[in-house]
């Protein structure tokens, strides 16, 4: 499918959500509001998954809050939308220089913002009693912003789902209605994790869908969440990719932590202006276009807290319209400071800085020739092209306002005459190199490249000169087996399986006794199915393992917000201290194990830091945690203690829940965080000399239930 024409010239959009969880309006920061219904418990709803279900965050607020709400659906009357006002929202969308709109028409709750047929469950006959979907679909046309919708596929409320007839019934049905009555030019997709293509039957829909747009004389765009298999757009959440996407990609994320409007978050949570301009320049100069949401309270309105950021930055974004949304990508997107794009002929640089020197990284005089740099908005000043690039100086300092914006006249350096054609080394065959070891030996491999899959024999040691000098190449699969006192040192290891969303994609495995891998890079995961193995100032996704004193030190884990960094399932004596761990869903989970330490790790991650499950005695001692909803998470075990961390802007210190017995939760150091400690279910919990500093809550320590 291709992506239609305005894609390319519509890069900045705004994403509204709401739901029936828009009425109480809270998850633990860094959790989705929108979820409500999921985090309330008891009930088992359809295909809720990452996403604890009970929360006992949502359980101690609902029951200081809303005691007299027994039903989720009893939220609905309480939906006034009083304040809702169409033309604000469009209001808010062009001042922020964007220029499409997504909005919420059904989510994960079932509840529908129109008068969708085959349902009385609609904005148009309880709550609202409006037909919100149509106030904004006639908004976005007398605004010329291009209107969106998002649906979910899921629907935790309806009674044939997943059947046949709720796909015939309900979601066929709804689908089209968006797009032949409203004229959906977007159908941005959600919910869709459950089952596969052919329960949803996607690829009918969409081209259904696709008949009926192009009867009305307009393209469709779909994301790629319908099981299509050639889906306009990618989709990305909340993380952009590394480096620039040739591919239409698109980025989504909220204002905040979450995308229905969350009371619990404050000005700290939410995107500052800097970090917005950095955010949409970033995603704008890798090829993307970002779809930035913004959560609907009860009565309709977008709070100030989520509005301020878009309208700061917005006078900008309409200043520098061909920038953002008449760009393409150059040959490189930029760094931290400086942002790349094409504008026609033109190279156009964003100083993030907005500084009166700054350097032009990349121009070197070995790739391109600079003949002009000239400022955008008419100041003076001085440039020099050197051997790492462009150096600017502004001549009259004057100010440029969030970001300075600069015009370059460039053109490529002719490519030298190559006397000799360069090849790319071919891949030496390493496990000939092994065979012949015996235990005690030392294989040193020298700069290059080597071809696996290998396996390192008992008791041989195979080491590499630096992991920027060795690699070991595979082949789609495991790359390198370690067998029982084996060690792999200093290289890198690439070439594994092809990773899919969250799950592993296993590259070394640490399947003998004893093995160790130390000071290597690891392109994925490492696997521990032996005892008494040492992981080692090792670089990789994460590890995963199923044994005895396990050894995980001064390494270095980054995910990519959806998965686990370290986690052992079973056993005990484990170490696991002075790591860092870094942008997962969970840093560190321990399950069904005991007797080990976590100690001296820096960790920030999404939702924990720390998860104990059905654990017992083990040491959570002088970590440092930030930026991570649950700190540490002990949920049933025995005899745990929580010791010594230094803890701040999460949601919680520690929680501790459903049944742990005689967990100590001592002085630690808990800052800018909701709440200190939640003790739920767990009555033997002791909790003492704690510092709480700037909590949101007036009481640090939470308990329940009574």
């Amino acid at each position: 499918m291709t992506v239609p024409t305005w894609w390319n010239e519509r890069r900045y959009g705004l994403f509204v959500h709401s739901s029936v969880g828009a009425v109480p309006s809270f998850s633990p920061i860094g959790e989705y509001a929108e979820w409500y219904w999921s985090h309330m418990g008891p009930e088992q709803l359809e295909d809720v998954l990452l996403h604890p279900s009970p929360m006992v965050e949502v359980l101690a607020y609902h029951r200081d809050r809303w005691p007299h709400i027994q039903h989720y659906d009893d939220f609905i009357p309480l939906l006034s939308y009083h304040r809702f006002d169409a033309d604000e929202q469009l209001e808010l969308a062009t001042s922020a220089g964007m220029n499409y709109l997504v909005h919420t028409t059904k989510f994960h709750d079932g509840f529908c913002w129109w008068d969708a047929p085959g349902t009385q469950r609609t904005s148009v006959l309880q709550g609202p009693q409006r037909n919100v979907v149509g106030e904004l679909a006639d908004a976005c046309r007398r605004s010329d912003v291009l209107f969106g919708t998002y649906y979910s596929l899921l629907d935790w409320d309806d009674d044939r789902y997943p059947d046949k007839s709720y796909i015939d019934e309900i979601l066929h049905p709804h689908v089209l209605d968006l797009v032949e009555r409203y004229g959906s030019q977007i159908l941005w997709g959600d919910g869709h994790w459950g089952h596969g293509p052919d329960l949803w039957r996607g690829t009918e829909l969409i081209e259904r869908a696709q008949e009926i747009a192009a009867k009305q004389g307009h393209e469709l765009l779909i994301n790629d969440r319908w099981w299509h298999p050639s889906p306009s757009i990618v989709t990305y959440e909340y993380n952009a990719p590394a480096d620039i996407e040739l591919t239409p990609w698109e980025l989504c994320r909220g204002v905040g932590h979450s995308f229905g409007n969350n009371r619990a978050e404050r000005a700290e949570h939410m995107l500052s202006t800097g970090a917005l301009l950095d955010l949409l320049t970033e995603v704008i100069a890798k090829g993307g276009n970002l779809l930035l949401n913004v959560g609907l309270t009860a009565d309709g309105s977008i709070p100030q807290l989520q509005q301020q950021p878009l309208r700061e930055v917005g006078a900008w974004v309409n200043a520098h319209r061909d920038v953002v949304h008449g760009s393409r990508p150059f040959d490189q997107w930029g760094d931290a400071q400086v942002r790349y794009v094409r504008v026609g002929d033109e190279v156009v640089a964003v100083d993030l800085s907005a500084g009166t020197e700054f350097a032009l990284a990349g121009l070197t005089p070995d790739r391109y020739e600079v003949t002009s740099v000239v400022a955008n908005d008419g100041g003076a000043l001085h440039w020099e092209q050197h051997r790492g690039g462009v150096v600017v100086q502004r001549v009259d300092r004057s100010p440029v306002g969030l970001a300075g914006v600069y015009r370059i006249a460039l053109r490529p350096v002719a490519e030298a005459i190559r006397l000799f054609e360069q090849r790319e080394p071919t891949p030496l065959p390493l496990q000939p190199l092994l065979d012949a070891a015996e235990p005690g030996d030392i294989v040193q491999l020298a700069d290059g490249v080597y071809r696996g899959p290998v396996t390192i024999p008992d008791g041989v040691t195979l080491r590499g000169l630096g992991r920027d000098r060795t690699t070991i190449v595979g082949q789609g699969e495991i790359v390198v087996h370690l067998g029982a006192h084996s060690r792999l040192e200093h290289v890198l290891i690439t070439g594994g399986p092809t990773r899919f969303f969250n799950f592993h994609a296993p590259v070394v495995l640490l399947g003998g006794v004893g093995s160790a891998m130390v000071g290597s890079q690891c392109e994925g995961h490492i696997v521990v199915t032996a005892s008494d193995v040492v992981v080692q100032t090792v670089t990789a996704v994460g590890v995963i393992g199923f044994a005895e004193r396990t050894t995980i030190e001064r390494s270095t884990f980054k995910g990519m917000r959806w998965d686990i960094g370290i986690e052992l399932a079973g056993g005990s004596g484990h170490t696991i201290t002075q790591n860092e761990v870094i942008d997962h869903i969970c840093n560190i989970r321990l399950r069904d194990a005991s007797a080990s330490v976590i100690s001296e790790n820096r960790l920030e991650g999404r939702w924990w830091a720390v998860h104990l499950t059905s654990c017992n005695h083990i040491g959570v001692i002088e970590n440092n945690v930030s930026n991570t909803m649950r700190a540490v998470d002990v949920h049933s075990g025995s005899g745990s203690t929580i010791s010594g961390n230094w803890v701040a802007d999460g949601d919680s210190g520690a929680l501790i829940e459903f049944g742990a017995t005689d967990t100590a939760v001592l002085d630690n150091h808990i800052e800018r965080c909701r709440i200190g400690v939640l003790v739920w279910d767990a009555p033997t919990t002791r909790v003492g000399h704690n510092t709480y500093v700037d909590l949101h809550e007036e009481e640090p320590v939470v308990t329940g239930p009574e």
